[in-house]
């Protein structure tokens, strides 16, 4: 088991990593002091897959479990899905010493998350992440909420957990498409932070992709991914000083590719990737970027596989939605632009022309 400590002082957690860690969600729940009474939220797709082995280590550490499950994907983040928890801990009578722990993918976790953080004022929270996304970006750092018709993550609240557990071995029961989506994070993050990670993603994407990896190797991508995530946070942990701004490099343009299709087309990693597709290009068109690393990360996104069908949205829905960003400042949205591969810069003076040109490259690798 491989560990990264999220240092923030008296929220501080850890993030275990392993193969096969599930089965010890129970000890390392009760190691870490969290009371007898639980809540598993989980979906309907990973409740069949993973629910039992929660509950099991769970009970076995002598924790009481009520399970909730929630209908799966994207559509379901409301605060409708959130009532329906809120209903089941209450059904359950939780109370202040108890905690709910997010089973399952970055949707799970946001929703969960931010029912445990306005339930009875906020109670303990546990995240047991289920999907490359997820295990390598969502479950650290305490971002909670919910969607609005207006845009992403509109409404919600920082909470940090008080645990991630990790099992890597999950991941072998996604879909290719799943796992391609996922890792589109941890090209952000090779872009933003790791050079050498990147290298390693061009070595080997497909084997990466495929799940070839022995176990160990699997843990290491996953745990450098968490190192990542914990650094910025650990600096930035309510995104006020500007560097977790980073964090969001293909987001601004991705949230809205979200957006403007219901949240119905794309999975977020897809969208992601059209984002830093639409980044890259402003950064390159700047002079911010050079062409050989602009080159490359066209090449990995190639590879990763660039999901069809930007071509037919309406630019212009796109750009509509990008005015509702909830990462905009008095009017006017952040760019995340990479300046080399392992570093980006932040720009608020983007304009309307290049984020259009941003969005027309993406359309360009994207087709019909």
């Amino acid at each position: 088991m491989r560990t990264v400590q999220v240092d923030l002082g008296n929220a501080s957690y850890p993030i275990h990593v392993g193969h096969g860690l599930l089965k010890d969600l129970g000890a390392l729940y009760r190691g870490r002091d969290l009371g007898r009474r639980a809540a598993v939220v989980t979906d309907s797709v990973v409740a069949g897959h993973h629910l039992r082995t929660a509950v099991e280590s769970l009970n076995a550490a002598g924790v009481d479990v009520c399970e909730v499950i929630i209908p799966s994907g994207e559509a379901h983040k409301t605060l409708d899905t959130v009532k329906g928890i809120y209903d089941a801990l209450v059904e359950a009578r939780l109370d202040r010493g108890s905690a709910v722990v997010a089973l399952g993918g970055g949707v799970v976790g946001d929703m969960a998350g931010f029912a445990a953080a306005t339930f009875l004022r906020g109670i303990d929270f546990v995240q047991a992440p289920t999907t490359v996304v997820s295990q390598v970006d969502a479950s650290v750092g305490g971002k909670t909420g919910v969607d609005h018709p207006g845009g992403k993550n509109l409404i919600g609240a920082f909470h940090q957990p008080r645990l991630v557990c990790v099992d890597t071995s999950l991941l072998r029961t996604l879909p290719e498409r799943e796992v391609r989506a996922g890792l589109a994070e941890v090209v952000k993050h090779a872009v933003i932070r790791d050079e050498v990670m990147f290298a390693l993603l061009e070595a080997c994407l497909e084997d990466v992709v495929d799940m070839r990896l022995a176990p160990d190797e699997i843990d290491a991508l996953i745990e450098r991914n968490c190192r990542i995530k914990a650094g910025v946070v650990q600096a930035d942990p309510f995104e006020r000083a500007g560097l977790r701004a980073i964090l969001n490099y293909g987001h601004t343009v991705g949230h809205a590719v979200e957006a403007a299709t219901d949240y119905g087309v794309y999975l977020h990693g897809e969208a992601v990737l059209l984002g830093m597709a639409a980044a890259g290009r402003i950064a390159r068109d700047r002079g911010l970027w050079p062409g050989e690393d602009f080159g490359r990360q066209e090449r990995v996104l190639r590879r990763l596989g660039v999901p069809p069908g930007l071509g037919r949205i309406p630019t212009e829905k796109i750009l509509e939605r990008m005015r509702s960003d909830k990462k905009a400042r008095d009017g006017v949205l952040t760019f995340v632009l990479p300046t080399r591969i392992g570093d980006v810069t932040l720009s608020r003076d983007v304009t309307r022309e290049e984020v259009v040109g941003g969005i027309d490259y993406a359309k360009g690798l994207s087709g019909m």
